[in-house]
């Protein structure tokens, strides 16, 4: 009898209950639309801050220690350490967190001789494809680098290079110049296409590529250094309590550690790839980067909790009304023999059922506009998540219950003959 009642029920008034069904499917669609972008903005702002540089650099281990003598920084007296440049490839397929390396940049640091004076050379890759199983994987300093400023263009060819802009005015070069640079019966000659602005060495370095450099100095396979960007988890608590007290951290603390995308834990795993090197987090670029993805990601979670409260109270808005609306079936339901508790059992499935195809549709709508809202924030083609998916069905019944249960119980709280008389 209750089903019948039921079906009957949901196909009378049907402009009333297409009208509720459109409400929450709108209203589902939105919210799972802002979770699609709440989930992927840590990501996307990610991608999007690689011009903040890289995050972790590797180094032999014999160059990374340094060497003081009160108070000031000493040159190591052990002949200069290099790293393999083969092992670049194990990046990208040899570790653990291969798929979070979203850039590479080898560099190789050296001197050559330019006429009478000694200028520092750096050779690095400007733009490089490695092939790896999965994919070509693009990288170099152009995607790395982001930050650097660049007055002219990028050199597209092993004959070309950029020049600091310190080192530029104490050469008296600028663009469309020739240098020749020799290193001992070694001689290359390049053009100048950029002069450079970075805030760093950079500014009185000559700056080649990798390949290059490396024939010049006589340095083939040989790197000084990689600079990794990295995508990572913001640093919380337990990274401090790992920095400074390991031994505080539980067994179940380290599998969090271990299982987290940090940049210290990317960085251990990046030295692995390099046999006697050592990998340290760039503290300026990573905490930039931590800081204000907490600051969007609060600023999101805000806006969430906003839209979902406007798509609640318009989808309450809705059913309340169509409640309203039925208290003379609801007098005459009980007139005629049900108990309080039947109609509000009646009232609240058909809201649970209205819920539950609103919710429906938006698991099918939600994501596609959650798409296309990360697509027009920040430039980038993502699929659909789908995870939002799940959860659709579940907000729409939840939201109609809730604004169907307040309405249901004023209007059976007033006498049959009130409401027989009102409806």
């Amino acid at each position: 009898m209750f089903l019948r009642v039921l079906w009957q029920s949901m196909f009378g008034r049907k402009r009333r209950k297409a009208a509720a069904v459109a409400a929450v499917w709108i209203g589902v669609t939105l919210i799972s639309a802002f979770l699609c972008l709440s989930i992927s903005v840590g990501d996307q702002m990610n991608r999007q801050m690689r011009s903040f540089g890289a995050d972790i650099r590797i180094e032999p281990a014999g160059a990374a220690v340094p060497v003081r003598v009160g108070g000031y920084q000493l040159a190591p007296v052990v002949s200069q350490a290099y790293l393999p440049a083969g092992d670049i490839r194990k990046l990208k397929t040899g570790i653990f967190w291969k798929n979070n390396i979203l850039g590479i940049v080898p560099r190789l640091e050296t001197e050559a001789e330019d006429g009478t004076r000694t200028v520092s050379l750096l050779g690095v890759w400007f733009s490089h494809r490695m092939k790896l199983p999965g994919g070509d994987f693009e990288t170099g300093a152009r995607s790395v680098y982001k930050d650097w400023s660049i007055r002219g263009r990028w050199p597209s060819s092993a004959g070309e290079c950029l020049v600091g802009d310190d080192l530029a005015r104490s050469l008296h070069v600028s663009l469309g110049d020739k240098l020749v640079l020799k290193a001992g019966s070694r001689r290359a000659i390049f053009r100048i296409t950029g002069l450079l602005q970075t805030g760093g060495p950079e500014d009185g370095e000559v700056v080649a590529s990798l390949h290059a450099v490396q024939g010049l100095a006589g340095l083939r396979g040989k790197l000084s250094r990689v600079d990794i960007s990295a995508l990572t988890t913001p640093e919380d608590d337990l990274v401090k309590r790992h920095h400074e007290t390991p031994a505080s951290l539980t067994p179940a603390d380290y599998e969090r550690w271990s299982c987290t995308a940090y940049a210290g834990g990317i960085a251990l795993s990046a030295a692995k790839a390099f046999p006697g090197s050592v990998a340290s987090v760039v503290r300026r670029v990573s905490l930039a980067k931590a800081e204000l993805l907490k600051k969007i990601e609060k600023l999101m979670a805000l806006l969430a909790v906003l839209i979902a409260i406007a798509s609640v109270l318009s989808v309450a808005g809705v059913l309340a009304s169509a409640v309203l609306e039925r208290r003379g079936e609801a007098a005459l339901l009980q007139a005629i023999g049900a108990k309080r508790w039947n109609v509000l059992m009646l009232f609240l499935a058909e809201a649970a059922m209205i819920g539950l195809t609103g919710g429906l549709l938006a698991a099918l709508t939600g994501p596609f506009l959650g798409s296309t809202l990360i697509g027009a924030v920040f430039d980038a083609k993502v699929p659909p998540p789908f995870v939002s998916a799940a959860v659709g069905p579940l907000i729409g019944v939840s939201i109609a219950l809730f604004a169907t249960f307040r309405p249901v119980l004023k209007t059976l709280s007033a006498s049959t003959a009130e409401m027989l008389h009102a409806g």
